[in-house]
């Protein structure tokens, strides 16, 4: 039911009590003054800057993939009108599906800008990932109409199609969708910054049961060792380097542009086979069958591109344990801090898909102070992981119930 940790600890940051005294003794503005080794919460944290800045990358990237998105789409639409091309108008429908789409993606990243609420304590984040969803829903019911009139072609059979017309414009509609995913596409070393520092509300009742909890949102070095109550955010993400940090760690793109690029792939996709149809069908043109089956084939491959994003969607949405979080990893690197002796009600879960929450019951040793443990809890949170916020509750051991359902661990 409760973890019970190993032999072997971590020595605390600080197990000496006068190095307390010192630092409670020091004033704000020599901390300032760089004379301590306490700083603001906010002091050298670049959190809150790195999301921006991921936000002002995704919504360049999403402005100049809608303009060129719209440009070869009206060409399409043309194209398809004059080759009466099931294939082609096909190809358009979908272009016309990514735009609206990228308009959601845009809204949406507005919309996670905006500030908290009362109603709303974490903000709009997860608005990008209701737009991802409402953008695979659309190319989902995009796709079965076009199947249904797929069908209709070769039940009744009675279509012909410009062979030229739609060579030329399957050939151009390739060539936009190539352009359209480099532009999205996410790739890169990512890096982590690696500071750490427990920022956040905290509070203590000594004594023999001493009760400790703290919410740490920031980054830095140095603790000031009391009680305090504070209420700030910072996101861990590094914009310009998604991918894998440099402890291994994988980082997750930012969501709203992964939607669109697998809307892209899924049209290059769908452009590819149009194109082959139009050769087919140029040198060949008995063989105009092989438009509709384009279509069925495209059908196919919206599936597979969706899959993995809708996957992570209901991930995020169902508040499971992150990709590239494990979290037994993360029980057994709590439970390694000195003076901690079991762990219950460890909650790991998605905030967004680059943004991970972390909360736990911990219970300590009566010989420790429940202020260090939980600095050192929430420094070993940082060094190892880019958690959006680390919410930690201390308890004395005498005080849990082993027999305790709501305690025990989940299942595997």
């Amino acid at each position: 039911m409760f973890m019970n940790k190993a032999s072997e600890k971590i020595p605390l940051v600080g197990d000496l009590k006068n190095t307390y005294a010192i630092v409670e003794s020091m004033t704000y503005q020599e901390k300032l003054n760089g004379s301590g080794s306490v700083k603001h919460c906010h002091d050298n944290s670049h959190a809150q800057a790195d999301r921006e800045g991921e936000k002002k990358q995704a919504r360049r990237r999403l402005y100049l993939v809608s303009v060129i998105c719209l440009i070869f789409m009206i060409g399409e639409i043309l194209g398809g009108y004059f080759a009466d091309s099931l294939a082609v108008m096909t190809d358009a429908a979908h272009l016309l599906v990514d735009f609206t789409s990228f308009i959601i993606s845009l809204i949406s990243l507005w919309l996670s800008s905006r500030p908290a609420t009362h109603k709303l304590s974490y903000g709009w984040h997860r608005a990008e990932i209701l737009g991802a969803l409402l953008s695979i829903f659309t190319i989902w019911l995009v796709t079965g109409v076009l199947v249904y009139l797929a069908v209709e072609r070769i039940i009744h059979d009675d279509y012909t199609i410009e062979g030229t017309i739609m060579l030329m414009t399957s050939g151009c509609a390739v060539l936009a969708n190539i352009v359209m995913a480099l532009t999205l596409h996410q790739s890169g070393h990512g890096h982590s910054h690696g500071g750490l520092s427990s920022h956040g509300h905290g509070h203590s009742h000594g004594g023999r049961g001493s009760h400790g909890h703290s919410h740490s949102h920031s980054k830095g070095k140095g603790v000031k060792m009391v009680p305090n109550i504070s209420n700030c955010k910072d996101d861990h993400v590094d914009p310009e380097h998604n991918g894998v940090d440099h402890r291994g760690r994988t980082q997750q793109t930012n969501a709203s542009v992964r939607a669109a690029f697998v809307h892209v792939v899924g049209d290059l996709l769908q452009s590819i086979s149009v194109l082959v149809s139009a050769i087919i069908i140029y040198f060949k043109p008995e063989y105009k069958i092989a438009d509709p089956i384009c279509t069925f084939l495209f059908s196919i491959f919206v599936l597979c591109t969706t899959f993995t994003i809708m996957r992570d969607i209901l991930l995020v949405l169902m508040e499971g344990t992150p990709a590239g979080v494990k979290y037994s990893e993360v029980r057994d690197h709590l439970l390694s801090v000195k003076g901690v002796t079991s762990i219950h009600n460890l909650h790991i879960s998605a905030l967004t898909m680059n943004q991970a929450v972390l909360s736990a019951h911990v219970a300590i040793d009566e010989s420790v102070d429940p202020h260090a443990v939980q600095r050192e809890i929430t420094q070993a949170c940082f060094s190892s992981y880019n958690f959006h916020s680390v919410t930690i509750q201390i308890e004395r051991q005498f005080d849990q119930n082993p027999m305790c359902k709501l305690c025990e661990d989940p299942q595997m």
